[in-house]
């Protein structure tokens, strides 16, 4: 699918901020039922664009929130500014043609990828106010979805229907992973695919807080700070009934290094001390396989 985003680019506030052209439809005011405090806002903004905690949403001048714009500039920021390694991690473009199961919290940057590239989105939450802001995303940029307000321990899905799922934000939220692994399981065809990103243990915050804990009480917090976090051991056991295992360490800004050490590469630094871990895994052909025959 053509690349969707408008190649005329208006520089704002020293980054170069994609424009809106004849491909959308002309931004509207957002609904009431989208009218949020602006401090819940600036948590959005900030969150959905990984990236530092300083960050809010545009200033005086900026985007309207919730609008088209406003979901660009977030989209811009979390994927060609904060997270660049992203898109190509995520596979935006390798699933077109097929069923894409979304889970987790947020605004649904990534689900949209997959969306412009041809993917059949199905996106889960048992929040109605996070589907709203998912469907609004969406519906802006006129891309079609489903869209299930379900617990991710419950889709209501059938076995064997999904072609890939993407987890994003979630595993260390939920009460049970475990379940929620379970459900991806079922849902996915043999074969198919999970991609799950979560908050690392063994980061560049654990490594601060224990070689420097006198500076840690005075520096300020990433948003959303989870208090799970997963080693890539604990991840591979999560997905174990899954084959092919990957994991992959990633996310680091070069502000939060030790001056020293940002001599070194940064894709060698996200590896030691990354601040997100993406697990790559398969359902096993042999699930296809009555059970007498898998054995």
């Amino acid at each position: 699918m053509a690349d969707s985003y408008s190649s005329k680019l208006q520089i704002w506030e020293g980054w170069a901020r994609p424009v809106l052209e004849g491909r959308y439809p002309v931004p509207v005011a957002p609904p009431p039922s989208l009218q949020f405090p602006p401090e819940y806002t600036d948590h959005l903004y900030a969150s959905e664009t990984l990236g530092p905690p300083s960050l809010h949403g545009p200033d005086e001048g900026g985007s309207e929130p919730y609008t088209l714009q406003w979901f660009l500039d977030i989209e811009h920021l979390r994927h060609h500014r904060y997270a660049r390694w992203l898109p190509s991690c995520l596979e935006f473009n390798k699933h077109a043609g097929e069923t894409l199961l979304g889970l987790g919290v947020g605004l649904g940057t990534d689900w949209v990828q997959y969306a412009r590239y041809g993917a059949s989105v199905v996106v889960c939450s048992p929040s109605a106010e996070h589907l709203a802001l998912v469907r609004r995303n969406f519906d802006l940029r006129q891309f079609p979805a489903r869209f299930l307000q379900t617990t991710p321990t419950a889709l209501p899905l059938d076995s064997s229907s999904i072609d890939v799922v993407c987890v994003t934000n979630l595993l260390h939220k939920v009460r049970d992973p475990k379940a929620v692994v379970a459900e991806v399981y079922r849902v996915l065809k043999p074969g198919g695919k999970v991609l799950a990103v979560t908050p690392g243990r063994y980061d560049i915050d654990f490594w601060r807080r224990l070689l420097l804990p006198w500076r840690w009480g005075s520096e300020r917090r990433w948003a959303d700070e989870p208090a799970t976090r997963y080693t890539g051991r604990r991840l591979r056991g999560l997905f174990h009934r899954f084959v092919e295992h990957r994991v992959h360490k990633r996310h680091l800004r070069r502000a939060d290094v030790p001056h020293l050490w940002r001599l070194l590469p940064t894709s060698m630094l996200e590896r030691l001390i990354g601040r997100l871990l993406i697990v790559k895994a398969f359902k096993p052909l042999s699930a296809a396989m009555p059970v007498p025959l898998a054995a």
